[in-house]
């Protein structure tokens, strides 16, 4: 139940209790580099009208759930409808920065402080990112490019979460729940998908020569033409990769330009990343449960979903990607989890 939602001025200090007016409570945290989001219905009683950069705090049996600011409201029908972004809002802020070789949590702890909000670094991360400039981007973006160049260096994936009114980054799975989610265990409904449609079996990066007509290809298989060019000057390397399962999926290719000075070698090292990124199922896992509160993104359950092991397909501990929290009488949840070939064991169901 609820236990306290007040909206209150940010500077003046004013707050009312809005526990009593507020229905269609939803809460949503995500890893996809977006603000908590926290939307609401208001009836309006006359006595206060809700105002952009309002503060908005809301716990659940004596949990603090959600802080944040209002940023968008609607009046219909003597009725607010309001949207609160917690505090990772404010790294959708630009900015232009030059960063030195640093890790992410050197550079999560700048951006913070640029953007003017609360935080704290949980995991501290030691790996060494390249120098490298940002011209013009959000913070999340910044942030962005430093968790992704040390995943696929590690292998170890960081995120940054609003707890509470605190931002940190941590490190996923960040809390392995004892909790499971199954026919027997707060499951309601499920959904499961598996997916080729942005995969990729063959590989290609091309290198285009504007001075030399002469053509060379290593397992070539395809043309590239590039509006503009002279027919007459101009000719392609190309370096390709496939994998086995052309067989089975059929020719899925991607295309990608060499840097200008790259050699043989470094294009056949470059088409190997893509095909490793690319050469896979991919897979979309969503559940419908009975609400709980240590149910956010970042978080690992354990799943126990027969119907699923029967179809050929066992999952069992595995992170919360997205997580909507519906508060109410009904207090449920919709989660999406991350489900690729670390967490997924296909077994036959022969």
């Amino acid at each position: 139940m609820i236990t306290k939602f007040t909206i209150g001025r940010r500077n003046s200090g004013d707050t009312w209790d809005v526990s009593s007016l507020a229905s269609n409570i939803k809460w949503v945290t995500d890893l996809n580099f977006a603000a908590g989001t926290f939307t609401f219905d208001l009836l309006f009683d006359g006595s206060f009208y809700p105002q952009s950069g309002d503060v908005v705090e809301f716990q659940w049996d004596e949990q603090k759930i959600f802080f944040g600011y209002i940023f968008k409201t609607t009046f219909k029908d003597k009725k607010f409808s309001i949207t609160a972004y917690d505090k990772m809002r404010y790294l959708k802020n630009e900015d232009s920065f030059v960063w030195p070789v640093s890790t992410i949590s050197d550079r999560f702890d700048t951006v913070c402080k640029m953007a003017e909000i609360n935080h704290k670094v949980i995991n501290v991360s030691d790996y060494k990112l390249a120098a490298e400039v940002a011209d013009s981007k959000t913070y999340f973006d910044m942030l962005k490019s430093g968790i992704d160049s040390t995943q696929k260096a590690t292998n170890q994936m960081y995120y940054v979460f609003a707890n509470y009114d605190v931002v940190e980054l941590r490190k996923a799975p960040y809390n392995n729940l004892d909790i499971i989610i199954g026919d027997q265990s707060l499951l309601t409904d499920f959904s499961f998908e598996k997916s080729i449609d942005d995969a990729a079996n063959s590989v290609r990066i091309i290198k285009k020569n504007s001075s030399e007509s002469q053509q060379t290809t290593s397992t070539a298989t395809a043309d590239s033409e590039s509006a503009g060019d002279d027919p007459k000057t101009t000719s392609f390397a190309y370096t390709d990769v496939k994998a086995h399962d052309i067989l089975d999926w059929g020719k899925l290719q991607i295309v990608e330009n060499a840097k200008d000075k790259a050699n043989n070698a470094q294009m056949k090292q470059r088409a190997d990343e893509l095909l490793k990124e690319k050469n896979r199922e991919t897979y979309t896992l969503s559940l419908d449960c009975l609400g709980n509160t240590s149910l956010i993104a970042g978080n690992s359950v354990n799943l126990q979903i027969s119907e699923l092991s029967k179809a050929g397909f066992y999952v069992g501990n595995t992170a919360i990607i997205k997580a909507t929290h519906n508060f109410g009488s009904d207090y449920n949840c919709n989660l999406e989890m991350k489900v690729n070939e670390p967490w997924l064991e296909n077994s036959s169901s022969n």
